[in-house]
């Protein structure tokens, strides 16, 4: 009977073995994967497609660490300039801190000189030095992305948490090892007890589990972020020592959680971590319940240190996000660093800027030390170039990345009023929305930081007189008041009533043999084409209403007053 002792014990010496042998090359297949993923992606656009929830689950470390007093890009700017795609494009992270990092900085303007310098310098450096980079990557592939909350919240989950008493737990755990002890003193029944016991500790875990499950979850995505961390902190170059220094500050007090959070596992929520090792784990935790066991002990440790956690990932974050930066500026045909002044004198100028979402687009440049209206007819560009004018002051605070060949100007907030519609929830008409949207630009102007803002057919939503009327007296406010604004319109009446504030530009385009094509080349002065009418004959109107219509506007422009033929 003794010798069978033995053979059990070297049967499960030898599974044991084969397992670890399975489990450590497939760590070092899962390297080589994420090592390959990172090679071929790196300078490439994304692919990734993204839903409404992912996007939602990004913007909530913005949401919630976002401190009133700074300067935001706010909801109607970010959507009106299709943030959102930008970002898209923007993103070559692998994990969730990366990435939710890269979000905050986007909408985080950054107003004095300084911070824009220690961004330039990383990035320049992640792009130069491959192997360095490369090593962080894979800490951050590794560490992965979560799938339904952001880290920050389940960092947050923690507070005021109710913990329930682990002495059940502590008792499977004796069970277990009185039946393993058993099979040394009476093997068969040993072996038939721990069966017995191994199915009862099992049952139990799978029916308490779901009681804690998502702060096992949380716990995971914890337990990535501090190993991950860890590693981070060994990936030795003199560039990152004064991030690493903070690092290493921070993940003093939560470094011995390191070996508790190895007891959770990989959780259900990271896409990035798991291995065969772990797999195993898992089999371990259902007959031990060593996970419930250190899970109030965790909990306490976590509540108390969730600024040092933040901490942590806010520094791993911002990193990767400038990696994500280096990556970004390889997909672009050419960009620039911005040249940015402290100053309240608001001039702006830019040389062949263009908008990186347009396949084909065409460069524009502009100088001006005043605000500008821009006219021409739909389709001409006036939009997109707004957008542009818009984008490169955003990326060049936030990012240093401008898609321009040079821009110069003020630190500045940016405002937008553009892609508006009616709210029909809230009950509120297009003019209602739109005559909000430029009041929270007008309350803006009294700040020390200049304001620059683009607006879009300004007031289209009431009636030509009161449109140009009222539409005149709020750009010149905008102007006596030391805002830079571009606004674009149909309206040719205001650019003879404001020429003394603002500077002229339009678009324009040719209509020949029945075809219209635009150049996308921003002109000076005003726009001198009306070819709204000929449009209609081009889209194929009856000749009839494109005739009367040419002279009812003759008419117009002869006599002063509206009149039918």
């Amino acid at each position: 009977m003794g010798n069978e002792v033995y053979i059990y014990i070297g049967i499960g010496a030898a599974v044991f073995f084969l397992l670890l042998y399975f489990a450590l090359t497939a760590r070092k297949r899962q390297r080589r994967q994420a090592l390959y993923r990172i090679r071929r992606f790196y300078g490439q656009t994304p692919e990734r497609e993204y839903t409404e929830d992912e996007l939602q689950k990004i913007r909530t470390f913005f949401d919630l660490t976002k401190e009133e007093e700074r300067f935001y890009i706010d909801d109607i700017s970010w959507n009106d300039l299709d943030m959102d795609g930008l970002f898209m494009a923007a993103n070559h992270c692998f994990s969730s801190c990366g990435e939710e990092e890269l979000y905050r900085l986007l909408r985080t303007p950054v107003l004095k000189p300084g911070e824009l310098e220690k961004r330039e310098q990383l990035i320049r450096f992640f792009d130069g030095n491959t192997d360095v980079r490369e090593a962080l990557e894979l800490q951050y592939a590794f560490m992965g992305r979560t799938k339904k909350f952001s880290i920050i919240q389940y960092l947050r989950s923690f507070r005021d948490l109710p913990l329930k008493s682990g002495f059940h737990h502590a008792f499977h755990m004796i069970l277990l090892l009185a039946a393993i002890g058993t099979i040394f003193i009476i093997p068969l029944l040993g072996i038939l007890v721990l069966l017995v016991v191994m199915g009862i500790n099992i049952y139990r875990y799978y029916s308490e589990k779901s009681s804690i499950e998502p702060y096992y979850v949380s716990l995971s995505a914890i337990a990535y972020l501090i190993t991950s961390a860890e590693k981070i902190t060994e990936v030795k170059a003199p560039e990152l020592e004064p991030y690493h220094k903070e690092l290493r500050e921070a993940l003093k007090p939560v470094r011995s959680l390191t070996r508790d959070m190895f007891f959770l596992g990989s959780g259900t929520q990271s896409t990035g971590g798991g291995d065969l090792l772990q797999i195993i784990m898992d089999y371990l935790r259902m007959i031990t319940h060593l996970d419930f066991l250190k899970f109030n002990t965790m909990v306490r440790k976590i509540a108390s240190h969730e600024a040092e956690l933040l901490k942590i990932l806010e520094i791993c974050g911002f990193l990767e996000a400038m990696i994500s930066v280096s990556s970004f500026r390889r997909t672009l045909p050419f960009y620039c660093t911005p040249d940015l002044t402290e100053t309240k004198e608001v001039s702006l100028s830019v040389k062949d800027g263009y908008h990186p979402l347009l396949r084909e687009p065409v460069a524009n440049s502009f100088d001006t030390d005043r605000p500008m209206l821009i006219t021409g007819s739909n389709a001409s560009g006036k939009s997109t170039f707004l957008k542009m004018t818009a984008l490169n002051l955003i990326f060049g605070e936030s990012l240093n990345t401008c898609f321009s060949a040079e821009v110069s100007g003020p630190f500045c907030r940016v405002y937008s009023s553009m892609a508006l519609r009616d709210d029909i929830t809230g009950g509120e008409s297009y003019y209602v929305v739109e005559v909000r949207s430029i009041k929270r630009i007008l309350d803006a102007l009294h700040g020390e930081t200049p304001v620059v803002a683009f607006v879009d057919e300004i007031l289209r939503g009431t009636n030509t007189v009161e449109r140009i009327a009222a539409s005149s007296e709020v750009l010149k406010y905008f102007a006596d008041h030391g805002a830079m604004v571009f606004a674009a319109t149909h309206d040719i009446e205001l650019t003879y009533l404001l020429e003394e504030d603002y500077k002229n530009a339009h678009f324009t385009e040719d209509v020949e043999d029945g075809e219209i094509s635009f150049s996308y080349q921003l002109k000076e002065g005003r726009a001198s084409s009306r070819n709204a009418i000929k449009l209609l004959s081009v889209m194929g109107y009856d000749d009839e209403v494109v005739t009367r219509a040419e002279e009812t506007a003759q008419r117009f422009l002869k006599e002063g007053e509206w009149r039918l033929s």
